[in-house]
This record gives C-alpha cells, sequence and structure tokens, in this order.
C-alpha cells in the first residue's frame, strides 16, 4: 500500500472522529485527549473502523504540532463525552515538548535534503535503451597474447 493511500486512510479516520465527538477532537483547537481515549473511541465506534487504522490516527493526531502545544501543565484533558477527565502533568508536558522540538529538527532536516522524488525514476529497460552497453573487450587467445609479449620485449616476429 502506497504512502499516499495510508494518510487518505488515516485523515479519514481523523475526519470521522472530529464528526462524531466535535467535543472532542478538532482539527484546529485540540484539546489534550484522556489518557485511555483509545479504549472509550474503539468501544464506541466499533467495527465501524478497523484496529490498526484507528491506532495510527491517533498517533498521528497526538502527534500533530498543535496538539503537542496543547498539551500544558494542568489543562484538563478531555473524554468522548466532551468532559474533564483527568489532568495534563507537567511531565506530560515536558514529553509534548520534547516531542515539538524534535519534530521541528526532523522538518529542518528535511527542508534542506532535496527530496528524493525531485529526480525522475527511470526503469532498466529506458536506461538499457537509452545507454546501451559498450561492446565488450575481444577476448585474447593464447597467440594474441604471446604476440604482445614479444612486442613488449621488443622481439621481432
Amino acid at each position: 500500500m502506497s504512502t499516499a493511500a495510508k494518510r487518505a486512510r488515516i485523515s479519514s479516520v481523523i475526519k470521522l472522529l472530529c464528526d462524531r465527538f466535535p467535543q472532542t477532537f478538532s482539527r484546529r483547537a485540540p484539546k489534550p485527549l484522556k489518557v485511555g481515549v483509545y479504549a472509550d473511541v474503539l468501544a464506541a465506534l466499533g467495527d465501524t473502523v478497523q484496529l490498526r487504522d484507528l491506532k495510527s490516527a491517533l498517533g498521528a493526531y497526538t502527534s500533530n504540532a498543535r496538539y503537542l502545544r496543547a498539551l500544558t501543565g494542568g489543562a484538563p484533558r478531555i473524554g468522548l463525552d466532551g468532559k474533564p477527565a483527568g489532568t495534563v502533568t507537567p511531565e506530560d508536558e515536558a514529553v509534548a515538548r520534547r516531542r515539538l522540538a524534535e519534530s521541528v529538527k526532523r522538518e529542518a532536516r528535511q527542508a534542506t535534503v532535496p527530496p528524493a522524488q525531485a529526480v525522475p525514476k527511470v526503469s532498466p529497460i529506458e536506461t538499457a535503451a537509452e545507454n546501451p552497453k559498450p561492446p565488450a573487450p575481444k577476448r585474447l587467445s593464447l597467440a594474441d597474447l604471446r604476440e604482445a609479449g614479444r612486442r613488449r620485449r621488443g622481439d621481432a616476429a
């Protein structure tokens, strides 16, 4: 499966979460989620979504820079019903700040490295047609090798 297809599936699950639970999930103004919200969403959605897609979507949602910035010490965590269900600890905030800094560094590194997609992909068949191999050198026989040796020594044949 291509990366674009995976991103599309994750995006559709996040959209589903935002539509079904607008008091909890928001792309523009995310709120800290309750610890264990995965189990709650799984129970609420049932077979509507595949487990791996839900897990990937929640991972993408909670890795988003806006979400990480929302994790400030003492802020309330929100359950599926939109009601407070715990608070963000200073340790949670520190982890979020570290993850945010790492993602900024990663983006900076990726910005300096030219994308691999900028190089057009050429199939081996096209390469062979455009750049044929040079002809293989002639294999020398024993007589050819003896003659070359004589020439090197300066012997007249």
